[in-house]
């Protein structure tokens, strides 16, 4: 998933959120377009944030799983040679 698809999903949960927390407070739905728009930047920020740690995961990932496919293909020429 790409970097934007990460942050405009986390920002539209954001704007939700928001809508919804004025809506438990029964309060109008069109009132404080600030706090919406202060909702998106924040969960925009930690979808950014969620997207780098995500690639960072990705990355340590695919090293581990080079260093194992190493390792069982050692494994399996010293036994293919002892046997």
């Amino acid at each position: 998933m790409g970097v934007l698809a990460t942050v405009v999903g986390f920002s539209t949960f954001g704007l939700a959120a928001r809508g919804l927390a004025l809506g438990v407070q029964r309060r109008p739905l069109a009132s404080g377009f600030v706090g919406y728009g202060i909702s998106g930047a924040v969960f925009g920020a930690v979808g950014y944030f969620v997207y780098g740690v995500e690639q960072r995961q990705n990355e340590l990932l695919k090293e581990r799983m080079a260093v194992l496919t190493a390792n069982r293909e050692k494994r399996l020429a010293a036994q293919e040679s002892s046997s």
